[in-house]
């Protein structure tokens, strides 16, 4: 017995990482029952869109929910792992720079995760099915069964590896895509200039160049204004 023995709808949230799509495939005999819904920031790798493509193709349900990330740093602020008080609010009103630089977190929680779990309560979803993965984070901020946020939660892949859901990807005939020979994880957003545990630069620049040239300008914003913070503290030191 499943989650979806309680329910008679559900929500699949698919990114289009090797999670989500595993999900598809191994939730197809209810499909029926299930609604796909996708985030798109304005910034997915190419082929990471193309499976997103493929997948709304294949499925009954399909629900894209758009936001502008682009706008959003024009506006707010350049997302970045390090933030500086001189680019804080606070620091740009006392003339300590011009550029703002937010917290990474605050820009996925407005572009991406936020979205979505609005539309989850808009939409009345008793059931969201998530891909997160125990290995994916050091802690789960939610585990299979929670109710906290207004639907039941359930992350059918909670325990299972990386190796496993390649295997199964494998095992079923799924696309994996190319970004994965490169990381474990695909990126949610391609130019993004935060998260640089990702290692985007090396695959931007040898498979997309011109997307290597944006992240590159906008890694070059954050070090600006982060550069003269670290050496500083490196001084002191």
């Amino acid at each position: 017995m499943t989650p979806l023995d309680r329910h008679q709808r559900a929500a699949l949230q698919f990114s289009g990482g090797k999670d989500s799509l595993a999900l598809v495939y191994l939730l197809r005999p209810q499909w029926s029952r299930l609604t796909l819904y996708h985030v798109d920031a304005g910034d997915l790798l190419p082929e990471v869109r193309e499976i997103v493509d493929m997948v709304e193709a294949m499925v009954p349900h399909f629900r894209r929910i758009e936001t502008n990330s682009a706008k959003w740093m024009a506006e707010v602020g350049l997302p970045s792992d390090l933030v500086p008080t001189s680019s804080t609010p606070a620091g740009l009103s006392i003339g300590a720079s011009q550029q703002r630089i937010v917290d990474r977190l605050d820009c996925c929680a407005v572009n991406i995760m936020l979205p979505m779990h609005y539309r989850m309560i808009e939409d009345g979803v008793p059931l969201v099915i998530r891909g997160t993965k125990r290995a994916d984070l050091a802690r789960l901020p939610a585990e299979s069964g929670d109710t906290s946020l207004g639907y039941e939660l359930w992350l059918p892949l909670q325990e299972w590896s990386h190796d496993e859901v390649f295997e199964y990807l494998r095992s079923v005939d799924a696309p994996i895509c190319r970004v994965y020979e490169h990381r474990v994880n695909a990126p949610e957003c391609a130019t993004c200039p935060a998260w640089w545990s990702e290692g985007r630069a090396g695959y931007l620049k040898k498979h997309h160049p011109a997307l290597f040239e944006l992240y590159r300008a906008k890694l070059a914003a954050v070090a600006a204004e982060v550069t003269p913070h670290w050496n500083t503290l490196q001084g002191e030191l």
